[in-house]
């Protein structure tokens, strides 16, 4: 198993476009392999048809790139219940690793990544950096960041029968530099030897297992956290 993310654009001209990248993807990982991508919309405007910024897991776009977009669009896909950060995957256990993300805290442990992790499954960046390894907001999670407002943000999601009910989703940082993202992170994991580098044209390639993502996260979220003032950004209700 693995979580991808990507930048198409990162590798040039690709005959095929990033329809030829996915079925790269799932040849390589073979047929017992599954293979997952983030499909988020962050509630940003182009990825919503009707504009009334309701998540629905069949015709919300992804905002994570044409590649994401791809496997999400499979009709083979599995999408998770999230209003604001939905994962993708295709595979034997697509199924399992999106399912029950409604009821979690975004990066639970028993979300999209965190299964992904317990089940020894690996992150690969193509063409992008380590800025957009979400698996290592799981270990701010565990660690119970303080800059993040778990579970305080409340959406609309529709379900299958066409019902649409609230959800709650993370409440972001607020003004700050976060001390654990991105190169105190990457660095530490270099220097333990955990990501292994790689190139394929002009894109930079990384590949690491996820679960060395979150526990790393997880350690420097220990060591750093409590000095730090980054707190969540207000909400909505608090704005106004």
């Amino acid at each position: 198993m693995v979580q991808v993310h990507s930048s198409l654009s990162s590798f040039g001209y690709v005959m095929g476009g990033a329809e030829a990248v996915v079925d790269a993807l799932l040849e390589v990982l073979g047929p017992a392999g599954t293979l997952m991508v983030p499909t988020f919309n962050h509630m940003a405007q182009e990825a919503f048809d009707d504009g009334d910024q309701v998540f629905d897991p069949r015709t919300t776009r992804s905002v994570n790139g044409a590649i994401t977009e791809a496997v999400r669009r499979r009709p083979d896909a599995r999408r998770s219940m999230h209003p604001t950060h939905p994962y993708a995957a295709v595979g034997p256990k697509a199924e399992w690793l999106t399912s029950e993300h409604l009821e979690l805290k975004t990066f639970d442990e028993r979300s999209p990544l965190g299964k992904l992790a317990a089940a020894g499954g690996k992150v690969l960046l193509l063409g992008v950096g380590m800025n957009t390894n979400t698996a290592a907001h799981v270990g701010e999670t565990r660690a119970r960041a303080p800059c993040m407002g778990y579970r305080r943000n409340r959406r609309k999601v529709r379900l299958e029968d066409g019902t649409v009910i609230d959800a709650w989703s993370v409440l972001w940082r607020g003004e700050g530099k976060c001390r654990v993202e991105w190169h105190p992170l990457e660095t530490r994991m270099h220097e333990r030897g955990m990501i292994r580098d790689g190139r394929i044209g002009d894109a930079q390639i990384m590949l690491m297992r996820a679960a060395d993502v979150i526990d790393t996260a997880y350690e420097l979220c220990l060591e750093l956290c409590p000095t730090c003032p980054v707190r969540p950004r207000a909400t909505d209700e608090e704005e106004a």
